[in-house]
């Protein structure tokens, strides 16, 4: 009777155990989805919205003639050409423009509440920056 008790009590905590590990691993798996697919649609896109289309939208003027308005537009490009190359984050402008030292121009993005010529302190968190690359070198599909 004892060693069925003490059977019982040891299984029950190895699937606390287990649980617990499940849902430590499925939360910080969905936090960061290094490994999934990553939604155009739902991930990238919000971003967008947020942070580029104060500035980029198609009926915005910008210098650079990009519109960021669809994942149609964003491929098409702009002034400087397609600013995606799909499965090279390294190689597209667009990724490059949200580090510290583009390869022309500002940093993106831009604060709104500087003037033009004033250097820009606003820039994504480096998750977001991460998730854009990641999306790039994903092929930048249209999901």
């Amino acid at each position: 009777m004892i060693r069925l008790i003490a059977l019982i009590l040891s299984f029950a905590g190895m699937l606390c155990i287990l649980s617990g590990f499940s849902k430590d691993t499925t939360s910080t798996e969905s936090s960061r989805n290094t490994t999934g697919e990553i939604s155009f649609k739902n991930r990238i896109m919000p971003i967008v919205r947020r942070e580029c289309l104060p500035c980029h939208a198609e009926d915005s003027f910008n210098p650079s003639d990009l519109s960021l308005d669809s994942r149609e537009l964003l491929m098409s490009g702009g002034r400087h050409g397609a600013p995606v190359v799909p499965g090279k984050s390294g190689e597209s402008v667009l990724f490059q423009k949200l580090g510290p030292n583009p390869p022309f121009g500002d940093r993106m993005p831009l604060d709104p509440k500087k003037k033009r010529g004033e250097r820009s302190l606003k820039s994504l968190s480096q998750e977001e920056i991460d998730l854009i690359g990641r999306w790039i070198d994903q092929g930048a599909k249209n999901n």
